[in-house]
């Protein structure tokens, strides 16, 4: 059985100072060796038949079925075709250009966490914690049977490899033992010899496998206890990939529910070992960002021979504990035998596979973020916990919300000024949906899944519109009618559009309230400006070397920050991406060798903007409303409003006749009085009652009043509070 299957748009010890080292072409790059037995590079997508970049996250989805968890996700080739396998299903996808996707259901695929591989012409495959093995000529088909049973089930993440004639396993998953690997008899898939242990963690010298607290996201705990300030890491998900003669052991650590999900590697000669740690480690990590968290996956050639990782990241939406989504990012081991990644816009727009010939350092569209911090207008906002702004501030578990789920609320983003916008992806949420009965940490929406006979016949629907003047829009996407369970829907625009604003209009929402996590809208690619902060200051903690901080002066016009960092100076493989500050402290370090650091700062030509707090969510003084008289104080009130900067009324509504007192919440009395049936019930919008409040101003300068008015109405009135300002 043959689904269609999309991925996002994939129709998929010291005190050290330290200056800027620049990564243009003064400094030159340590070059990228070439992978041995692929012939030269060929152009395999073109924008004759689809769009030519990607932007992680990556949705899952088949069908109308709740889009799929992205765990442990395996890439490989076979007969010139890519095949993705993702834990807990008994289905996989194929495709021959990584952007077009075909589904295929197997019945008797091991699911659970798998490991499959290539071995004479034929794919094998088996599961942790599973002895079966089983293998197919033909995974097209669907079709698997059981070849064997391997000596134990407690491989936990199973990784089988095959190399020169030769098969071996690889497993580890757990805090305290160690990675091992054993030689297994390709034909019994029994152990020969015994298994060999390679690592453990190593928290005193690796920052990046230290489990922060500060970095966690959720509890995977339910209560049983806080995270410590400091704790050992999962080590999971071991991973061989053979490039030029080196074995790569990839490995996870920290855990899924951290910001800071990574990648590490150990490099040996012979796949049994010895393997040697990295010191340009991590592989992949990713903590800030709209995208984060970079671990469990594996590294694969594409059918160029260029390298790719693709990685298990966090998600969630609304309450309860999260799940996984899958990102990818370019790799490549360069002229020493150093794999490393790039991930510094990893959740930027790039070239899909086969695009660009040395992706890691080529796979960046030039599309830079115009959205992040800027202005809004929305049809109208749920509360301060899900205000307009926070869907512009590159943070995934914050969104904003309407009030309901009908169709024509909308989201309005003002750039600044007219930009070339040439991709838009839209984040989606959800916000007070039915509640579903948990499942397993992960399964779709906040760890629940609905049952299969209530999946909705349409998902999250909408339009976008761009527009110059606010006023006279043109779609640029039709979203109206979608029927899969796409939540980070990403729009790769024909040619690029000229606009200042960016609206995207609710059609239909199958659950709760309209929500976005993000607009995310990208172009300016002529206009943007990329330069290297010359004033760098570095101070590596003396007690942790694990940690340093930096401090760098502001760029002016600069939306955001990247932070590169590395061992040598023409190898800073590691990043992070920083909006709004000119500061940060970083917990990644290795302790054995220095550091090189360099800042980029990225202007995306659009005025920067920052949110303005007493505008979004108030000045942190409230008005109440009390029935009775005399009645102040928190607990009196019967209604109570947030002070809002621009907002010059606020209304209580169903107002009967009788006794009421109007406070500055936890302040004195600003008005009290009995209102009559006479004042209260009839038409018109006169008020029948006016009175002064209070003086408003500032420092030493009165600048307005508060007024009360009371304004009738045919069964019950509303009492409106009014600020004035004169200057």
């Amino acid at each position: 059985m043959k689904k269609q299957f999309l991925v996002a748009c994939l129709a998929l010890t010291g005190v050290m100072m330290f200056t800027a080292c620049k990564t243009d072409s003064s400094i030159p790059q340590a070059q990228t060796a070439p992978s041995e037995g692929y012939p030269e590079f060929q152009v395999r997508l073109t924008a004759d038949n689809g769009p030519l970049t990607f932007c992680n996250p990556l949705d899952l989805v088949v069908d109308n079925q709740t889009a799929k968890r992205g765990g442990e996700p395996v890439v490989i080739t076979f007969n010139d075709e890519y095949y993705l396998f993702v834990s807990h299903g008994k289905e996989y996808w194929v495709s021959k250009d990584f952007r077009d996707w075909e589904h295929i259901f197997a019945p008797n695929y091991p699911g659970g966490v798998v490991s499959v591989v290539e071995m004479d012409g034929k794919l094998y495959g088996c599961s942790m914690n599973n002895k079966n093995v089983y293998t197919t000529d033909d995974p097209k088909t669907g079709e698997w049977y059981q070849c064997g049973t391997l000596d134990s089930n407690r491989y936990g993440d199973a990784n089988l490899f095959y190399d020169d004639g030769r098969l071996y396993m690889f497993y580890g998953w757990s805090q305290l033992m160690c990675f091992k690997v054993v030689e297994l008899d390709k034909t019994t898939f029994k152990e020969i010899g015994e298994p060999q242990p390679l690592f453990f963690s190593d928290i005193e010298n690796h920052g990046f496998e230290t489990r922060w607290a500060h970095d966690n996201i959720y509890s995977i705990f339910n209560g049983y206890r806080d995270y410590f300030p400091e704790e050992l890491p999962w080590i999971e998900g071991p991973y061989c990939i053979k490039h030029n003669g080196k074995y790569y052991l990839q490995y996870a650590a920290i855990g899924l529910e951290f910001l800071s999900y990574s990648h590490g590697v150990y490099v040996a000669d012979n796949p049994m070992g010895p393997y040697t740690y990295s010191e340009h480690n991590p592989l992949t990590f990713k903590v800030t960002g709209f995208q984060v968290g970079a671990g469990h996956g594996s590294t694969f050639h594409d059918l160029n021979g260029q390298l790719w990782t693709i990685c298990m990241i966090p998600s969630s939406y609304g309450p309860g504990r999260g799940g996984s989504e899958l990102a990818i990012y370019p790799t490549s081991v360069d002229v020493d035998g150093v794999m490393h990644s790039n991930y510094a816009l990893g959740d930027y727009p790039m070239y899909y596979p086969g695009v660009k010939e040395d992706a890691v350092y080529n796979s960046f569209a030039g599309w830079v973020l115009l959205s992040q911090g800027k202005k809004t207008f929305t049809s109208s906002i749920s509360d301060l916990n899900h205000r307009a702004a926070l869907a512009l501030d590159e943070n995934f578990t914050t969104c904003w919300a309407a009030k309901t789920g009908e169709a024509g609320e909308f989201f309005i983003v003002d750039l600044g000024t007219n930009c070339s916008v040439n991709a838009i992806q839209v984040n989606i949420d959800k916000v007070d949906p039915t509640p579903v009965a948990p499942m397993a940490m992960g399964a779709g929406f906040a760890g629940a899944r609905r049952p299969v006979d209530v999946l909705p016949e349409q998902y999250e629907s909408y339009i976008v519109e761009v527009s110059q003047d606010n006023q006279n829009w043109t779609k640029v996407v039709d979203f109206s009618n979608n029927k899969q369970d796409f939540r980070h829907r990403y729009f790769e625009l024909p040619e690029a559009v000229t606009a200042r604003y960016v609206k995207v209009t609710n059609v239909f929402t199958p659950d709760g309230k309209f929500a976005l996590k993000d607009l995310r809208v990208f172009g300016n690619e002529d206009k943007a400006i990329f330069t290297i902060v010359k004033d760098l200051k570095v101070v590596r903690n003396p007690l942790d070397r694990r940690q340093a901080s930096l401090l760098w002066s502001p760029v002016e016009g600069a939306d955001v920050y990247v932070i590169r960092y590395g061992i040598e100076k023409n190898k800073l493989y590691n990043s992070y991406i920083v909006y709004g500050e000119t500061q940060f402290t970083m917990y990644s370090l290795n302790t054995a060798p220095e550091y090189y650091f360099e800042v980029e700062a990225i202007d995306n030509g659009t005025v920067s903007e920052k949110e303005n707090y007493a505008a979004t969510m108030g000045l942190g003084a409230e008005i109440q409303l009390a029935r009775g008289r005399g009645r102040g104080g928190y607990a009196a009130a019967d209604w109570r409003q947030m002070v809002v900067e621009g907002v010059n009324e606020y209304v209580f509504e169903d107002i009967t006749p009788g006794d009421y007192t109007f406070s500055h919440t936890y302040g004195p009395v600003l008005w009290e009085g009995t209102l009559t049936e006479a004042e209260l019930i009839g038409s018109g919008s006169t008020p029948t009652v006016t009175a002064f409040c209070t003086e408003l101003g500032k420092g030493t300068q009165v600048t307005g009043k508060m007024e009360l008015q009371v304004i009738p109405g045919e069964k019950s009135g509303k009492i409106v509070i009014t600020t004035t300002y004169d200057k």
